[in-house]
């Protein structure tokens, strides 16, 4: 039963890192936000995102007329804080290392 728990836990963070990456790579390089995928890893992602708007400011350098890329560094913050809260959780559990699975 601990070792299902555990693998949960670094599933549940696992992803959640991977999905905070693509935002920001995603909002790095412009890409279209009317895209269905890109749409979707936004809206996931938004709740996790939101409460670290505002720390600091965002970077919008303009790329011609269409393409916007924004250096978001709420996401940054948001892909830190969940990453220690995963390892602190998963410590506090006794699953301090992947050997622990």
């Amino acid at each position: 039963m601990t070792r299902i728990l555990g693998a949960i836990i670094y599933l549940f963070f696992g992803i959640l890192e991977f999905l905070l990456g693509l935002r920001f790579v995603f909002e790095l390089f412009g890409a279209n936000p009317a895209s269905t995928f890109v749409a979707w890893v936004y809206s996931v992602t938004f709740q996790f995102v939101a409460p670290f708007f505002g720390i600091f400011p965002e970077v919008n350098p303009t790329v011609g007329a269409v393409a916007r890329s924004v250096f978001d560094p709420a996401t940054l913050v948001a892909l830190i804080v969940f990453g220690a809260i995963g390892a602190i959780v998963a410590r506090f559990l006794g699953f301090g290392s992947r050997s622990a699975l």
